[in-house]
């Protein structure tokens, strides 16, 4: 029941900031529809996006969290916000480089990541001038996710499952009062995310505070904790890394499809992305530090058996949902995205799309529970290998079916590379003993199936 308490709560914010997105792409489609200036937007955003699953979501959180949390685990506090504050100071260093070498080099960096822009040369420097508004939000989002693996340590989620819809509020607040000095839509959408992310960062901040750990900005050294972090992070920085290096192969080949394509996938990756963040964030969320603890405190069987509970409620969640995005796809993007600019046309690629990406839900949520469970045991080269391989099938698949389905093709390689790699996650997991059919779960399944 505390397991299920703290995934409704993770997963009820997730909603709220879901249903915020949502408004908020709403008001994109209205203000400018599916075309040149969105193509562009959509590659501003997801460029920040990318290192942010990167560095923040991905490599950092599942390498801080599970040593973060056993300091705790063993009674040892001062220790654990010691080398927050040596993380901390890496960070900050790491990041301003980082972000400014962007800012200077992005007109440069993006023909590279979307080739089809080239020949269209109005969406590639509306893209370039957007990037160098948006990109900074990855400093305020790494900063946030040191934090946020903070509170979750100590089983405070609410806060951090809160502060992206906090963030969503604030763009669409900061597009609506600014509409009237600003008349350039892209722009403004532009200038509300890097907003955003410094929203993220004090909506995690302030509670930190309260709850009695401030962290110290310290001279940056590279401490023992902080080269074992970085060890344990390089695994996983390369298997998140391939990951976004196949959503940038993904976005190259879609900015070779007709004007749109580009437009279309992103806004049915937006509606497939609300249950999967709903489920499957809220289960990574909660199983990482509970896993980590239970794992250091040699309770395998605890650990085993409240994995097999996430999936269980998972799927008991998940399913139902790919049913519903592949059977009403159509009348679920008209009632969200059919007005303004945004027309039954692009309604209907969006809902084809939409049908293609949602075949994969469940595989997609299997990956982070199973991930989870891998990085809880301190284990990071299994899900890279698992992530090389399905990213292989993934552009293998995509350039099989892009010339003749377009986008769909697209949308339908990416669902068959995530069962690809839910499948090899599930079956290593057995293989070692930590995925095992219990009784319990032996008796959901097929009432699950029915």
């Amino acid at each position: 029941m505390k397991i299920l308490k703290s995934i409704t709560t993770v997963g009820g914010f997730t909603m709220g900031s879901r249903v915020f997105g949502f408004l908020r792409d709403v008001m994109t489609a209205t203000l400018l529809g599916a075309g040149p200036v969105t193509d562009a937007l959509v590659v501003a955003m997801k460029l920040p996006s990318l290192f942010r699953r990167l560095l923040a979501e991905g490599a950092f959180n599942a390498t801080f969290i599970p040593m973060y949390a056993g300091l705790l685990s063993n009674k040892k506090e001062e220790e654990a916000r010691s080398f927050a504050e040596e993380v901390l100071a890496i960070l900050l260093v790491v990041l301003a480089i980082f972000v400014i070498f962007v800012e200077i080099f992005v007109p440069w960096l993006l023909p590279v990541c979307v080739p089809g822009f080239i020949k269209t040369p109005e969406r590639l420097e509306l893209a370039i001038q957007f990037t160098r508004i948006t990109f900074p939000f990855i400093f305020f989002i790494s900063l946030t996710a040191l934090y946020s693996g903070i509170l979750n340590s100590f089983d405070k989620f609410a806060a951090v499952a809160s502060s992206p819809m906090a963030g969503n509020i604030f763009i669409i607040g900061f597009v609506l009062s600014m509409a009237s000095f600003i008349s350039t839509p892209g722009y403004l959408i532009a200038m509300g995310v890097m907003g955003c992310g410094l929203i993220q960062l004090l909506w995690v901040i302030i509670p930190t505070h309260r709850s009695g750990i401030r962290l110290r900005i310290r001279r940056p050294r590279m401490t023992p904790r902080v080269k074992k972090l970085l060890i344990l992070m390089g695994p996983v920085a390369l298997g998140s890394g391939v990951y976004q290096f196949n959503t940038l192969i993904g976005t190259a080949l879609s900015s070779m499809l007709p004007v749109g394509g580009v437009s279309y996938l992103y806004y049915a990756e937006r509606l497939n992305q609300l249950p999967l963040s709903v489920i499957g964030t809220a289960m990574s969320t909660v199983l990482l530090p509970l896993l980590a603890k239970q794992i250091k405190a040699k309770k395998v069987e605890t650990a085993r058996a409240c994995q097999n509970q996430g999936i269980e409620f998972a799927m008991l969640l998940t399913l139902p949902a790919m049913i519903a995005l592949i059977s009403l796809a159509e009348p679920f993007v008209k009632v969200l995205f059919e007005r303004g600019k945004f027309g039954a046309t692009e309604s209907i690629h969006t809902a084809h799309a939409l049908m293609a990406f949602a075949a994969g839900l469940p595989a997609y949520v299997l990956t982070k529970i199973f991930a989870t469970s891998f990085y809880a045991q301190e284990d990071t080269k299994t899900p890279l290998y698992a992530a090389v391989l399905s990213v292989i099938v993934d552009i293998v698949i995509s350039l099989a079916l892009m010339w003749h389905f377009l986008h769909v093709g697209i949308a339908f390689a990416t669902a068959v590379a995530a069962w690809f790699n839910a499948g090899f996650l599930g079956y290593k997991l057995h293989k070692r003993g930590f995925f095992v059919f219990d009784e319990r779960l032996r008796r959901f399944t097929p009432r699950l199936l029915i």
